[in-house]
This record gives C-alpha cells, sequence and structure tokens, in this order.
C-alpha cells in the first residue's frame, strides 16, 4: 500500500506511541478481535446521546444521510458518529463492512475509547488539533488492523463535542479515498460552525458527483460568500505550493488572485461552465485550464460556491441556455411546522406523475416555489420548465403568447412567427401562474389543447404535437367562478386532477422566526449590514401578526427592518409599524395565542419591555400621555392598556 500522499509529522508519530504505551500500561490485550459485547444499557445511553447531542443530528435532511450512505458504500467505506466519550451513536457507508464490525462489537452503542478499543484514528484525534489517519498495524487491537480508520473533532459553535471516524479497508486506501474522505471532513467542519447545513455540500458536491468520481487532476477549491477558502483538495496545494494552514480561511484574492473573477458574481448567483483561466505557478509558469464555478446553496439560501479547475474538453451546462429552468427543489421550500412538512411530503409523492396539478391559496403563499420543486423532482426535470402570468398578458395577445405564431400573422408580429409557451415547454413542464384571469374564449383553446396533446400557431393551419405536463395556479375560488360563469367547468376539472392547497403562513406561525432568520440573511448580505439576529420581541411581534400578505409580506419586512436597523439585532422598533401596532386587528378576529412555554415567555417578555418602556417615557415627558404614546408608536387606548397593565402587576404585590 503506498501512502507516500499522507504527510506525517513527527508530533503525531509521538501521539501515536504515546497513545500504545498507554494501551500496553492498561494491560489491553492486542490480540483482540473483538470489542466487548454491547449491552441494553449501552444501546439505551446511545438514544439519549442522539436525542440530545449534535445539531446535525436533529437539524439535517434524511436525503443527506442516504447521500453519505451511497458514496461511502461505492468506495467500501463506514462513517462512525461518536459521542464524546467515544459511544457510537450513528453508522452510515457499506453493508458489508457495517455487518463485519458489528460482528466485532463496533455498532450502535458500542464503544472505541482508548481503553476498550486501543489505538485508533478517533482516539489519536482527542490528541490532536486536526484530523489523523491510523493505518492497518498502527492500531493496537488486532480488531482494527485490516482497516485505515481516519477521524476529525466536531466541535462548533451549534454543537456538543463529538467526533467523526471513517474506516475502510486496508487495501481499499489510496489517494482518491484520502481526497473524498478529507472532503467529507471539511463538510461536517462547515456544519457544525453554522455556516451550512449538510444537504448543501452532499446535494451540492458528492451527490452529483462533482468531485467524489471526478477526475483525481481537478483542482476543487470551496469559498464561502466572503470568498475566503473552507476547502481545497491535494490537487490545488500541490500546484500552489501552499500548506493548509496558510490556505484554510485565507482571502481568495491573496493566494491566488486570478481565481477572483470566478467567484465575482457570487452575489449574483450566476453559475460559470468551462471558462477558460491561467494559472501562475510559484515558478512563475503558466498553464491553461477550464474552470466551473457552482454557487453552493440549500433553502434558498447561498452559502459560497464550488470551483473545479480542469485541463480536456469543457464540461457540459445542464440547464437550458435559453432560461425556461426551474430555480427552487423542495430543499429550498422553507418550513418545520407538520401542516407545511406534510403537504412537502405530498407534493414530493405527486412529483413523480405527469398528471395536471391545480394549486390553490393565497397570494404570497409560494405557489410557484412548489411548481419549481415539483418539476426538479420529476422525471421532466431534464427539461424546460416554462411559467406564464396570465394576469400579466394583454387579452388580445395571450393566444401567440401560449400557443406561438406565423410570420406576419397580426399587425407587429414578427415576420418569422415565433413558438408559443407550449412549444417551448414540450417534453417538461407548463406552469400557468393565475389561470383564473384567464379570458373564457382562451379556456376552450386551452382544453382543446390539453385533450389532444397538440397545439396550433396563430396564422397555421398544421397542428403541432406536444408533450407537456400542466401545473396551474390561483388564488381565486375556481367553484365560484364557474358559477359566475367566468371559469369553464371543463376546463376546471381537467386542470384539477390532483389539488394541492397551499397553507397561509397565519396557520404556519412555528415557520415564522426560520423564515424570518433566512430573509434577515439575505438582505443583511444584500445591504452590507452586520445583522446576526432577531430580538425575542421582535419575534414574538412578527408570531403574532397574521400576514395577510403571507410569506411575501414577511420578505418585505424583514427588508424593511435590516434597512432601518442600526444595531446587530434586529429590535422590535425595527418592525414596521402594521406590525408593531398592537391595535391592528379587532378583538374579534386575533388569532389565538401561539403555543408553547418558549413562545410565551417571550411573550412575557415583550409585554414587561413595553411596560418599563412606557414608564421611562411617563417620567421624561412628565405624565404627558400623548407624547408617551407618539414616542412608541401606538395609540393613546394602547398606551392606557399598557399602563393599566402596569396597575395591575403593582396591586399584586
Amino acid at each position: 500500500m503506498n501512502t507516500d500522499f499522507l504527510i506525517r509529522k513527527k508530533e503525531y508519530l509521538s501521539m501515536l506511541e504515546s497513545s500504545r504505551y498507554m494501551c500496553e500500561r492498561n494491560g489491553l490485550d492486542m490480540h483482540m478481535q473483538t470489542l466487548p459485547e454491547v449491552t441494553e444499557a449501552d444501546r439505551e445511553r446511545c438514544k439519549n446521546h442522539v436525542t440530545g447531542h449534535i445539531r446535525l443530528m436533529r437539524k439535517s435532511t434524511p436525503e443527506y444521510y442516504q447521500a453519505v450512505a451511497d458514496t461511502l458504500a461505492a468506495n467500501n467505506s463506514v462513517l462512525l458518529y461518536l459521542y464524546e466519550n467515544f459511544d457510537v451513536f450513528g453508522r452510515y457507508g457499506d453493508k458489508k463492512l457495517k455487518d463485519e464490525l458489528s460482528e466485532k462489537n463496533i455498532k450502535l452503542g458500542g464503544n472505541v475509547g482508548e481503553s476498550v478499543a486501543g489505538t485508533n484514528a478517533a482516539v489519536m484525534s482527542a490528541r490532536s488539533p486536526s484530523s489523523t489517519w491510523v493505518i492497518g498495524d498502527e492500531h493496537y487491537l488486532d480488531a482494527f488492523k485490516p482497516y485505515v480508520t481516519f477521524a476529525f473533532r466536531i466541535k462548533g459553535k451549534y454543537s456538543r463535542n463529538g467526533y467523526v471516524m471513517i474506516i475502510t479497508y486496508k487495501e481499499n486506501f489510496d489517494e482518491r479515498i484520502y481526497n473524498l474522505f478529507k472532503l467529507l471532513e471539511s463538510t461536517e467542519t462547515i456544519i457544525t460552525t453554522g455556516h451550512v447545513t449538510k444537504d448543501v455540500i452532499m446535494r451540492d458536491i458528492v451527490q452529483r458527483n462533482e468531485y467524489s468520481r471526478g477526475s483525481t487532476n481537478d483542482i476543487v477549491i470551496m469559498v464561502d460568500n466572503s470568498c475566503s477558502v473552507t476547502f481545497a483538495n491535494d490537487m490545488f496545494y500541490d500546484f500552489y505550493n501552499y500548506h493548509p494552514q496558510e490556505t484554510i480561511n485565507s482571502f481568495l484574492g491573496d493566494i491566488c488572485p486570478e481565481l477572483m473573477s470566478l467567484v465575482s458574481k457570487i452575489a449574483e448567483g450566476k453559475k460559470v461552465i468551462g471558462k477558460p483561466v491561467e494559472l501562475v505557478h510559484p515558478n512563475g509558469s503558466r498553464e491553461q485550464y477550464f474552470a466551473d464555478c457552482s454557487i453552493i446553496n440549500t433553502n434558498m439560501r447561498q452559502f459560497g460556491a464550488l470551483i473545479t479547475i480542469y485541463k480536456g474538453k469543457i464540461k457540459k451546462e445542464e440547464k437550458p441556455a435559453d432560461g425556461n429552468h426551474a430555480r427552487y427543489t423542495f430543499d429550498d421550500l422553507i418550513g418545520v411546522s407538520d401542516n407545511f412538512v406534510q403537504l412537502k411530503r405530498f407534493a414530493e409523492r405527486i412529483s413523480a406523475t405527469s398528471s395536471p396539478i391545480l394549486i390553490q391559496g393565497e397570494s404570497g403563499t409560494g405557489k410557484e416555489l412548489f411548481a419549481n420543486a415539483i418539476h426538479c423532482t420529476s422525471q421532466r426535470k431534464d427539461k424546460p420548465f416554462v411559467a406564464v402570468n396570465c394576469a400579466a398578458i394583454p387579452r388580445d395577445l395571450i393566444g401567440s403568447e401560449l400557443f406561438g405564431y406565423v410570420g406576419g400573422s397580426f399587425t407587429g408580429a414578427n415576420r418569422t412567427g415565433a413558438k408559443g409557451k407550449f412549444e417551448l415547454a414540450d417534453g417538461g413542464t407548463l406552469f400557468l401562474d393565475e389561470i383564473g384571469e384567464m379570458p373564457v374564449e382562451m379556456q376552450s383553446v386551452l382544453l382543446r389543447a390539453l385533450e389532444e396533446n397538440c397545439i396550433t400557431r396563430i396564422g397555421a393551419t398544421k397542428p403541432i404535437n406536444v408533450d407537456v405536463r400542466i401545473i396551474t395556479a390561483t388564488n381565486k375560488d375556481l367553484t365560484k367562478c364557474i358559477a359566475d360563469g367566468s371559469f369553464r367547468a371543463d376546463l376546471y376539472y381537467r386542470l384539477n386532477v390532483i389539488n394541492l392547497t397551499m397553507i397561509p403562513l397565519r396557520r404556519r406561525r412555528a415557520d415564522i422566526k426560520e423564515l424570518a432568520e433566512y430573509f434577515l440573511e439575505r438582505f443583511a448580505h444584500e445591504n452590507g449590514k452586520n445583522i446576526h439576529e432577531i430580538s425575542p420581541a421582535a419575534v414574538v411581534a412578527m408570531t403574532e401578526y397574521d400576514w395577510p400578505g403571507n410569506v411575501r409580506e414577511l420578505r418585505n419586512c424583514m427588508e424593511y427592518s435590516v434597512i432601518v436597523c442600526k444595531s446587530d439585532c434586529i429590535e422590535f422598533e425595527d418592525l414596521p409599524q402594521s406590525i408593531t401596532n398592537l391595535e391592528r386587528v379587532d378583538e374579534s378576529a386575533k388569532a389565538p395565542e401561539p403555543e408553547g412555554t418558549e413562545l410565551r415567555m417571550m411573550s412575557d417578555f415583550f409585554t414587561k419591555q413595553r411596560l418599563e418602556m412606557a414608564k421611562k417615557l411617563m417620567v421624561e415627558f412628565k405624565g404627558n400621555k400623548s407624547k408617551v404614546a407618539q414616542e412608541m408608536g401606538v395609540s393613546r387606548s394602547t398606551l392606557y392598556r399598557i399602563l393599566n397593565g402596569a396597575e395591575d402587576t403593582h396591586s399584586d404585590k
């Protein structure tokens, strides 16, 4: 086994020797082929670790774990999540190797600490500030000698301490596996420091095999939104002759200025495919390469970019060049409330079909986002996604927009004619938004096109066959439109094969804080502001508000709040007046009290804050209630209620 690519420092070898000495001193039998039996108590302790441990175990999607498992299985490897005392509470990867490790009691509930399992990479990572490798006979126990173990600590802003250990067969270990494991390390590091969620990296790198199955000669670099390097592979270090310590967290422009043009459009979310670049070697020589730069994002959040530099043929762009493609997936739909999660799951199930879908819901609830996600999960995902706003097209032009026209068919027409949206969407999905606004006379033409799977351009006589999946959306009650004659019943039943009813934001209040934090991060970045959090009082105010404009209104609210905020935290007074005015709703129309102890505590905190503010202002303005109310941005009647609360509180003492 050639391990020349693996640099082992003298200090590391000294720590390795120290661990082996401790194993001998503790009387550990080095010829053990199995670890101690895992008891029921061990398994119970393991369950407790899973429920109370690292954020990644609670926040990441199942799709991520499946991607990890598939990637490791393809490389005959297994990943173990370890608690801070080296208890195993998670295993992913190759089934054959997992079964083999289970026979050795290296399984859920087991322990791989030094006193039990001898010298291994997890034990070494506890002694080392960086990731560690233990290869074959370097392990103390015979149980581990057929393998290579790799481990690193997971310790960050959002996590408790723990370790990740990856195990692979000794004969399987080569430079490609080394690079893959280092990439996984970078992924976990980014996650546990709170910069990005797991599905980001796996979806954009590993799951799409941009790196793990790519050429080992590719130079791979990952940067965050500020263009600081978060990961680089060994090909990068070999070419530039840099050390990881002088690379990671460094500004890309300082170490590789020639690459800055690739990431200069990060803020715009643009992707670069096959751009010629000239790399400057430390010796002064120059080499010509091609480069791709793809945006790393999830939940509509952008976290940086992945740069791949290669020689040879330009890689093909995956998306249609005309812009007719979906932008969002189900990963981009933010929400943790039960009803929203169920809606997403239902939408994912129906994605596999080609049946028409009617999406109904209030304005601003995300109907087009769901249409995008359904297309991206369907069998048509590699084909066009064409969106049409029926309300935005003039009445006399909607026919030509949908079905196209031949040259000279009407005044102002292009002499060469033009394709309609049906033709542009052929093989893919046609999304008709605001379908309730379509003129009645066009509804019959649309129905015929759907029934016959063909269209005829305006001015033409020859029909054109099309294969299009139809998704429609409306904020109207189409049954009422049928009753008043503005919508055809036969078209309604043709479109409403599968119905998806969107949930207004007032019915998914548990999602308000998460959505607000997403928009905060986005607008803070766009406006160059250092704002990181939302105060409890502001959260409660937003949670209690009914949001008639739904997510769109929340977006506008956070954009406004970021602009007016003067500190690093969005306070109650930074919110729009429509939200801070407590008289915004009649008593009869008030939403139910938010559930949950934490929310009630925040509500109490909010009330006390306003009370204290009112008391101070009453002193400052010498009891002038009009001036106090004006200063607080509330009406006099609201101020009276706040002060009455103070008198009630005082009388209880």
